[in-house]
Order: structure tokens, then sequence, then C-alpha cells
């Protein structure tokens, strides 16, 4: 190809963003992390930028709306003041952050 070939060419585009440079697409991709107490705290890790998005109150309300209808079930109490852990590390709640609490409770008491 000549220089009078290449001259003639129309210029190219500007090129696009890249993807992850788009807050916009950023935000909907995090939306779909799984509901893990450990999944917005690890992305929040990442940059600055990431940070920014998980904390913002308007993501954290669609993070909730988005995933309404399946909750992780981080545990289950039984006899009265006993709690359960349900999930693995990282995102395992430690029985003692809850059963401590409720140890002040009448043994007699029902829920």
């Amino acid at each position: 190809m000549s220089c009078e070939e290449m001259s003639r060419r129309p210029p190219l585009p500007p090129a696009a963003a890249p993807p992850l440079e788009d807050d916009n697409l950023l935000s909907e991709i995090l939306l779909r992390l799984p509901p893990d107490p450990s999944s917005l705290p690890r992305a929040s890790l990442v940059s600055k930028r990431w940070l920014g998005i998980v904390s913002d109150p308007g993501f954290s309300r669609r993070f909730r709306l988005h995933h309404r209808h399946n909750p992780p079930l981080l545990g289950f109490f039984y006899h009265v003041s006993d709690f359960e852990p349900a999930m693995d590390p990282p995102n395992r709640v430690p029985d003692s952050h809850l059963s401590s609490c409720l140890e002040t409770l009448d043994d007699d008491r029902i829920w």
C-alpha cells in the first residue's frame, strides 16, 4: 500500500472506552455478585473506584432489591440460645457472636 493510498483512507473512529472504565457497566457487574456477606467487602478492596461504587447508598439499595428473593441463610437457632452457623468461611458467622448475647435470656422464654 502506497503512502498515497494510506492518506485517502478515512480516519478511524475514536476508540471506545474499555468496558470496566464505564462506572455504569461496572456497577451492573458488581450488582450480580452473590449475596454472600463477604462479596461486597471483598470487592471494595479492589480499588478506590470499586469502593466508591459498592459503598454508594443507591448501589446498596439496588443490590438488596436484586437479591431480595434469595437471601443467604447465615445460620439458625436451636435450644433458644444456641446459634448454629450454616455457611463456610469467609461468610461464616461465628456462633460466639450471637450465642453470647442470647445467654442472658431466660431458658424458659419461647420464641
